[in-house]
């Protein structure tokens, strides 16, 4: 799986059904599109709450994976900019109609943030997109450019998909699903794609691709929430050791939460 698959594959669901693709817990015909913007507040709040973020009116926001522009609607309203990201310019198309006057729609590249200047932004955040990604490598690059572009004393924040039990059955269940859209004619298609399965890393390897330290919790009972500070080198270097330290000491000491590998 490639970026440019993955970029055609997301222009392909803009073009299908983008506000299912966007969120896939509503239905995927008659959505209630004033339910599903006003999500995006919700999940705002929800996120700045669990990292501790406060924004002023000054802030700088930076959105990867952006999609209709749900959440770039509620992040707007709070901060002076949002530079929102999405790889797929069909997705971008539906964000820009009625995007907010402070917010930068961009096409990216699928692993950078190309356009922003280093140390501008105050929050990097990614919110049900890097499960999407099509590698680790991916996940690592993206990492870098969030800690890049964010100023120190700043946060970045990410959620990814647990793993669970089914993931090891991953091959049947494609090919069950494969079989089910072959035979129904409506409904989501594509749900068997790498492009949306994505990856489903432990929190150890997560921990160890970042370059800030990060800190984990539940969020909305089916995701982790990742999220750490950019320090300055000095610093960062500092908490990089202490936080290999204390991982290496919760892998020995500490029994794994269940349906995300090791700790």
């Amino acid at each position: 799986m490639s970026l440019d698959n993955s970029r055609a594959f997301w222009d392909a669901k803009a073009a299908e059904n983008p506000y299912w693709y966007v969120s896939s817990y509503g239905p995927y015909e008659e959505r209630d599109l004033a339910e599903f913007w006003r999500a995006g507040h919700r999940i705002w709040g929800d996120l700045r709450e669990a990292i501790g973020y406060v924004p002023a009116r000054g802030d700088v926001v930076v959105e990867i994976g952006c999609g209709v522009g749900r959440l770039t609607r509620a992040i707007a309203a709070d901060v002076a900019h949002v530079h929102a990201f999405d790889i797929s310019e069909g997705m971008l198309d539906v964000a820009r109609r009625a995007g907010p006057s402070n917010a930068t729609f961009r096409r990216g590249e699928g692993d950078s943030l190309t356009g922003v200047p280093s140390a501008s932004a105050d929050l990097a955040l990614a919110y049900c997109v890097f499960q999407h990604l099509p590698s680790l490598g991916v996940l690592r690059r993206y990492l870098g450019e969030m800690m890049r572009v964010v100023k120190p004393g700043g946060r970045i924040a990410f959620t990814l998909s647990p793993r669970m039990w089914a993931d090891a059955l991953r091959p049947v269940l494609r090919l069950r699903r494969w079989l089910r859209e072959q035979i129904v004619s409506d409904g989501p298609r594509g749900l068997y794609q790498r492009e949306w399965l994505g990856i489903r890393p432990r929190r150890d390897v997560v921990h160890a691709l970042s370059p800030v330290p990060l800190e984990h919790t539940r969020l909305h009972g089916d995701k982790w929430l990742f999220w750490g500070r950019v320090q300055d080198d000095g610093a960062q270097s500092t908490a990089r050791v202490a936080a290999s330290a204390s991982a290496a000491t919760s892998r020995g000491g500490r029994a794994q939460a269940p349906g995300f590998g090791a700790s």
